[in-house]
């Protein structure tokens, strides 16, 4: 095929980012990859990749970036997991979005994709139900992750008014589950005999799998499309019923003992949530998203849903047999 993409991506040694370097290697239009990251990418790859160990903060991004002058340029190089360090967080994240950007004001007229979150719209008790692209984002003000994702959203933007030549895509997942995810949310589920909820609530929870966030990317790519895109399958699982599915015993404290709980074992670095205790919100009030947009003018049809990715993680974890 004539025409193949060069394509750049930050955070290549991410989770999602080598379940989309595996999906790339069956893309008539991919060509060759760039990448990098603190760590280099596990496994090999079927298509030709160039890495480099590089911190996204490094100057010598910007220049690596122009002198290639790729064709799509994906940002995922992000820390997830909830740390202490709240000014290193920031610098990955919010600085490293700064450095990135810079660095993507050299692809000429390419186009931009940068991995942002759900949570940046926040758990409120009025929160509408779905969530739409239009609809504000409003972060909890005690979530910094939550925070950097509203922020770069904004980043974004503002880079997207100042690069009229750009296409400038945002994907906003939903909590992604899948067979190769590790982190705290999948810990909540997996990590623990009992299941533990929020007495006298019982939001519903949206569960992206891996591969259909991956499939999303292409499928935005494909379409040159800019903006911003809800990822999230349309069904929707309960507390209750993630409890129920997992066949564990589940205990529902009030939010004044298991808030204390919480603070207190993010505070003694205790492996109870990893989370600090503003993480509770989204276990109190809804944030579904509405991915209308990204079936409707994309065209993608998600492959599993809400509660087949929550079963598929129960089954790799050993929680289902």
């Amino acid at each position: 095929m004539k025409n193949k993409k060069t394509i750049f991506m930050t955070g290549a040694a991410g989770y999602i980012a080598g379940v989309l370097l595996r999906r790339l290697e069956s893309v008539e239009w991919c060509g060759r990859v760039y990448g990098m990251d603190r760590r280099p990418p596990g496994g090999r790859f079927q298509i030709p990749i160039e890495f480099r160990e590089m911190d996204i903060n490094d100057a010598a991004l910007i220049e690596w970036v122009r002198e290639i002058k790729p064709d799509i340029f994906i940002h995922m190089a992000f820390i997830v997991d909830p740390i202490h360090d709240e000014e290193l967080m920031s610098r990955v994240n919010i600085g490293g979005t700064k450095n990135a950007l810079e660095a993507a004001s050299g692809v000429g007229a390419g186009q931009i994709m940068i991995a942002s979150s759900g949570v940046a719209y926040g758990a409120w008790p009025d929160n509408p139900t779905p969530l739409k692209e239009s609809h504000p984002l409003r972060p909890h003000p005690a979530f910094r992750y939550a925070n950097d994702k509203s922020r770069i959203d904004s980043l974004c933007q503002d880079f997207a008014r100042e690069h009229p030549d750009r296409t400038v895509s945002v994907i906003r997942p939903c909590v992604v589950y899948g067979p190769g995810v590790d982190n705290y949310l999948s810990n909540l589920l997996t990590g623990l005999p009992w299941l533990t909820g929020l007495a006298g609530y019982n939001p519903p929870m949206q569960f992206v799998h891996e591969e259909d966030v991956a499939g999303a990317i292409i499928a935005i790519l494909e379409k040159g499309a800019a903006g911003a895109f809800n990822i999230a399958p349309p069904d929707t699982v309960t507390v209750r019923d993630a409890a129920a599915i997992a066949g564990k015993p589940s205990i529902f404290l009030p939010i004044w003992i298991l808030e204390p709980m919480v603070a207190l074992a993010w505070h003694m670095r205790l492996p109870l949530l990893k989370a600090p205790p503003s993480l509770l919100d989204f276990m109190k009030y809804p944030w579904v998203l509405d991915s209308a947009r990204l079936r409707e003018e994309i065209g993608y049809s998600f492959r599993y849903s809400s509660r087949e990715t929550l079963e598929i993680l129960l089954r790799e974890k050993g929680v289902l047999r």
